[in-house]
């Protein structure tokens, strides 16, 4: 098994919904999950925000570029906590290879004080299963960075039991009166 059909595995195992925007290198893995396309990567983390208030998971699957027009939806929801988990699956492209740019997202990560997790070949289930949980201890979104090398070499990654917990939403007083 290559390193996409692990993650779509995992996606599919601790995710409810999934949306996506296409592009190098992470379309292969989006179709693999089934999941669905959205008009841009703001509103499909929008969305998945949505999900997440309604105590569902969700993951939103983007290139690198896309990373950036999620900027605004992720800052508010650090702010703001969350209740399901979401991860934010981006695919990086470090060679520029199929991209605009050879764009490095991990600064997107510390930009909005969320946790980054970049898997191997022998974790890919591993750590989507701990992005998730990361993301509904912490209440934040989780990203978890890919490259075309994890996406597309052997896995030898199992499955580990799937854990839902509940985020929290940050205090009315913190977000409504300043």
């Amino acid at each position: 098994m290559n390193g996409t059909d692990a993650l779509a595995e995992a996606l599919l195992m601790y995710s409810d919904v999934r949306f996506m925007v296409p592009g190098y290198p992470i379309t292969g893995l989006a179709d693999r999950t089934g999941a669905e396309m959205v008009i841009n990567e703001k509103t499909g983390l929008e969305y998945a925000l949505g999900v997440s208030l309604c105590g569902k998971r969700a993951a939103l699957i983007v290139k690198n570029v896309g990373a950036n027009a999620c900027i605004d939806p992720l800052l508010q929801a650090t702010a703001q906590g969350l209740i399901g988990g979401v991860v934010l699956v981006v695919g990086d492209d470090p060679l520029a290879a199929g991209s605009q740019t050879s764009q490095d997202t991990r600064i997107v990560g510390e930009l909005a004080e969320i946790p980054v997790l970049e898997p191997d070949m022998q974790t890919c289930h591993a750590a989507v299963a701990e992005a998730f949980r990361v993301s509904e201890e912490f209440s934040r979104v989780a990203m978890l960075r890919l490259t075309p090398g994890v996406l597309e070499g052997e896995s030898s990654s199992a499955p580990v039991p799937r854990q839902d917990r509940r985020g929290r939403l940050s205090d009315r007083s913190w977000t409504m009166h300043g």
